[in-house]
């Protein structure tokens, strides 16, 4: 009995000292708040309670809500629920040991009252979470603007290593130089390295690298930190912007000689462009910058995501009937986008018979002469056109015998001049053996093909390679 007289005796004083009633001991109330003027008969000092606060232990900052069961039983004082306040959200820089560490080296004595209690109020009355606003009493804001001539590490911990949450986050306000329309295309990225901190406070190294596709070998990238796990972040749309560079009528065709190295290619078309982006048009092999590019699925950014499109020289009209030309003059410039394949889609008349106008057929004869087309491009002028023109009766007959040549008199005394301009027609429709038949050193007519006062050696000067028509070996010089 006596002890219990002593355990009642210490309740009743506690609940006069917390201002509650003896009957209240009974029930069982929830409050979502500590009364601090209730308990201050009990707890002398701030640390009774907050003990990991010099220490800064975030762990014992609050007591254990099972420490309130010693006085609120349930029997002498009624029951309470309460549970520590959660961390709030925030990105500032604060350190309580680092405040004490620092107040001390002042030789001044920080008190918990000067941050979190109202001017004037008694011990553990008007208690109150901490201001931002209240820093400036001590720390004298130097900047101008606070969004952007404020050094923010003097306040502020990376994004990365706040606990903001992701409406906190989309929330923060963008600063005054932000809204500049051509911040993001010129200016951010050379005033990145020099702010590497500044970027930090708002971004994290995740939102550089879903646009920089060479995010991994940029400094002033990895010098900003990677977001947490638990961090959650906003979903922001990725933007390409065109350099002024790209805008000229001939950047297609230049933009070759702008990156002739793989640094080139690594320092500055990376930053924009995945590998994929140069494969849309370069066929394989691709030129060696290109294969120093990451591929798509190798990095975070999607990059441009250029799809395959004709240069401007190659819309302008007339270049179907022209390109020809322009392949012959340079293969290597048609192989960077195009295969074999790609020209046998045009040039094979069986899988693309519209490549020539309607009724070619009937008009193609002075074309084929006049060569205004390379025919041997794309037919076998032995096979393909002599089979077409025997199944229409033109082909010919023999040496002497009738054939296309009849509307012509004499045909065979005039052949000569129209064969030394045009040979490959003649081979249309004759082979070497029907010439030979007149023409060959070795038995027939012995006709000599070149006519009198003919050069041989001027001829072979010209073009060794059309004594080659006739002759087995090289007439001059060998045989």
């Amino acid at each position: 009995m006596k002890a219990r007289s002593i355990t009642f005796a210490a309740t009743l004083l506690a609940a006069v000292a917390l201002g509650l009633s003896p009957g209240a001991a009974s029930g069982q109330t929830s409050q979502s708040e500590f009364r601090h003027d209730d308990h201050r008969g009990l707890f002398p000092l701030c640390t009774g309670c907050h003990t990991g606060i010099p220490a800064g232990d975030r762990a014992s900052f609050y007591p254990e809500p099972s420490s309130c069961a010693s006085c609120h039983d349930g029997r002498d004082l009624q029951r309470v629920r309460w549970a520590p306040s959660q961390t709030p959200e925030t990105n500032l820089d604060y350190s309580h040991p680092a405040h004490f560490a620092a107040a001390e080296r002042e030789g001044e004595e920080m008190e918990c009252a000067s941050c979190h209690q109202e001017p004037g109020s008694g011990r553990m009355l008007g208690v109150l979470r901490a201001d931002a606003a209240q820093c400036l009493s001590c720390h004298e804001h130097q900047a101008d603007q606070h969004f952007q001539d404020a050094e923010c590490t003097t306040c502020h911990v990376p994004l990365a290593e706040s606990n903001l949450s992701l409406e906190r986050i989309a929330a923060l306000d963008a600063p005054p130089d932000h809204d500049d329309g051509a911040f993001l295309a010129a200016v951010h990225g050379e005033a990145a390295p020099n702010e590497t901190a500044r970027c930090a406070t708002c971004h994290t190294q995740n939102r550089c690298a879903a646009c920089h596709v060479n995010a991994g070998q940029v400094a002033a990238i990895q010098a900003i930190p990677v977001a947490p796990a638990s961090l959650r972040l906003p979903v922001s749309a990725v933007h390409y912007s065109i350099p002024t560079t790209h805008e000229s009528f001939a950047w297609l065709q230049s933009h070759g000689s702008a990156v002739p190295s793989s640094a080139s290619m690594a320092s500055d078309c990376s930053t924009c462009h995945t590998r994929n982006d140069c494969t849309s048009c370069h066929v394989d092999p691709a030129p060696r910058p290109i294969q120093g590019l990451p591929a798509r699925q190798e990095v975070p950014a999607p990059g441009v995501g250029l799809e395959r499109a004709a240069p401007e020289t190659h819309t302008a009209f007339g270049f179907l009937n022209a390109h020809g030309s322009m392949a012959a003059a340079d293969e290597g410039t048609c192989a960077t986008c195009h295969t074999e394949e790609s020209c046998i889609a045009c040039h094979s008349a069986p899988q693309a018979p519209t490549y020539h106008p309607v009724n070619f057929v009937q008009q193609h004869a002075a074309a084929a002469y006049g060569q205004t087309m390379e025919c041997q491009s794309c037919h076998s002028q032995e096979q393909f056109c002599r089979s077409c023109h025997m199944e229409q009766g033109l082909g010919s007959r023999g040496r002497l015998g009738p054939g296309y040549h009849d509307g012509q008199a004499l045909w065979l005394f005039q052949h000569g001049a129209a064969a030394r301009q045009q040979l490959e027609t003649c081979a249309s429709c004759h082979t070497q053996n029907e010439c030979l038949q007149c023409h060959s050193q070795k038995g027939a007519f012995k006709v000599n093909p070149h006519g009198p006062n003919f050069d041989a050696e001027a001829a072979r000067k010209r073009n060794a390679q059309i004594c080659l028509a006739c002759h087995l070996t090289p007439p001059l010089g060998g045989g």
